[in-house]
């Protein structure tokens, strides 16, 4: 089960980016970020959750953490190529601060 909720989860990460990339998210997304900081927090939980997530279902991959760090920096720097997106050094800082977040709950948390 925790395999499956990460993996739905990354389905989700990736619609959600594809849809930015291409300038479509739908407007209660989009609404969730229009407060100062909401782009910020939105990297901050999402990449939170979805470490939590992964970390749980793979408790003991170092991969996985270098996986996920290559995945956040790989998203960040393609921005240069969708002219609805601009690549952010503030937006990749809160996506690690997220992971480091989710990493730690996954160690307090029991793994049954």
């Amino acid at each position: 089960m925790k395999k499956a909720s990460a993996f739905l989860f990354a389905a989700l990460l990736l619609a959600i980016i594809a849809a930015a990339n291409t300038d479509s998210i739908p407007s209660f997304l989009r609404d969730m970020y229009r407060f100062p900081g909401g782009d910020l927090l939105g990297h901050f939980a999402l990449y939170g959750i979805f470490a939590l997530l992964l970390f749980r279902a793979y408790p003991n991959s170092r991969r996985l953490a270098l996986a996920l760090l290559l995945f956040i920096a790989a998203e960040e720097a393609s921005q240069i190529l969708f002219a609805a997106r601009t690549p952010s050094l503030l937006d990749f800082a809160f996506s690690l601060l997220g992971v480091l977040l989710g990493w730690g709950l996954a160690r307090l948390t029991p793994n049954g």
